[in-house]
């Protein structure tokens, strides 16, 4: 038990060092290419692989369960995060309109080879890093309740504002139904920077942070930790740094508050895939309900504290509520955390062979 203690300390160690310390990093050059008018798109883009690059990196240099690691899918996902670094970083030097072009391709490329690692990963060694796909009428549930909640959020928010007639407008263009189903079937090639942030988030740190804090408590450690490692997108892309406290604020109002709503989708669910489809379905149906199909009015916004405010109405309302659950609170219902999730699967595939060799044993000779 001591020995399982320290690894995960190990581990927990080597991720906060990788999550946190590449956008600090990162973050003093996006400094450098905001105050040099630089476009920092694909930084943007590059910050969602860090959490499960340092969740990857911390299994792969202190896990006993070796034998079990899905080496190919890690190995994948990792070679595609040092390429989106350096294709942030070379973006700072060049105005080449074919790097971002260059991106998107290793995101596409990259997602499809992604697929095929987890495909012909073993079973077990799915399983016993989080990976399985499982409990998928649970896991239909909570997304179809997530696209719920997104939508009746959006709703208030129109009324609110007195524009619910131009949110209808909106969905009257075929243009936007149009980008809605494309937005859908680009999940499958384009799923890697939403992973990039679920893994490392829900997979790795939140099943050690309530062990240690509680259902509750864990969640919302993590939400404040998720909501400032946006720091740097917050000062230098979405943002002004003139704006960059308030949004700061604001990025930790929503992933408190949403961070609560995925950690109980995954107790549901257990099912990293669920999350991973939210996240995905967050970000990316933003330029469907505003009616910007081109995204740009996702970076370089204006943002106050009154609209600080009703966002943190609006969002706790929406989807802070599992918190009051009794299945939320119930430490029974926590995801295991990856070292106690690997055990159990090398427990169980000990115990699976040595009733084999039993029962060859056992086998009256012919």
């Amino acid at each position: 038990m001591y020995m399982k203690e320290r690894n995960e300390k190990k581990q927990l160690a080597i991720f906060s060092m990788i999550a946190f310390g590449l956008p600090v990093i990162m973050g003093l050059f996006m400094w450098y290419g905001y105050s040099n008018n630089k476009n920092l798109d694909l930084f943007s883009m590059a910050h969602m692989y860090y959490p499960a690059a340092g969740a990857m990196i911390a299994l792969l240099l202190s896990n006993s369960n070796h034998k079990l690691i899905p080496k190919p899918f890690f190995i994948c996902y990792l070679l595609q995060t040092a390429m989106m670094i350096g294709i942030s970083l070379f973006s700072l030097f060049s105005n080449s309109e074919a790097l971002p072009q260059l991106s998107g391709l290793l995101m596409i490329v990259g997602g499809l080879l992604l697929w095929l690692c987890l495909l012909i990963a073993k079973k077990d060694r799915r399983a016993a890093y989080g990976l399985s796909r499982k409990n998928w009428k649970a896991t239909i549930w909570m997304v179809a309740l997530y696209v719920i909640l997104y939508t009746a959020r959006m709703v208030v928010a129109y009324a609110a504002e007195g524009n619910f007639s131009g949110m209808l407008e909106i969905f009257t263009k075929s243009a936007v139904w149009i980008a809605l189903l494309s937005t859908l079937v680009s999940y499958i090639p384009l799923f890697v920077p939403y992973f990039g942030e679920e893994y490392g988030w829900r997979y790795f740190f939140q099943p050690i942070l309530q062990k240690r804090y509680g259902s509750l408590k864990g969640v919302l450690i993590l939400g404040v930790l998720w909501g400032l490692w946006h720091l740097p997108l917050n000062f230098f892309f979405y943002t002004s740094p003139a704006d960059g406290l308030i949004s700061v604020t604001n990025q930790v109002v929503v992933c408190l508050t949403l961070g609560i709503f995925y950690a109980y989708a995954y107790m549901k669910t257990d099912n990293i895939w669920t999350v991973v489809a939210m996240h995905f379905l967050n970000n990316n149906l933003v330029p469907i309900f505003s009616g910007d199909l081109t995204g740009e009015s996702a970076k370089g916004y204006s943002i106050t504290w009154s609209m600080v405010g009703m966002m943190a109405i609006l969002m706790t309302i929406c989807y802070a509520w599992p918190a009051l659950t009794k299945f939320f609170k119930d430490r029974g219902n926590l995801n295991p955390t990856p070292e106690h999730r690997a055990d159990t699967v090398a427990y169980n595939l000990e115990n699976e062979n040595e009733q084999k060799t039993a029962t060859l044993n056992q086998s009256p000779a012919k």
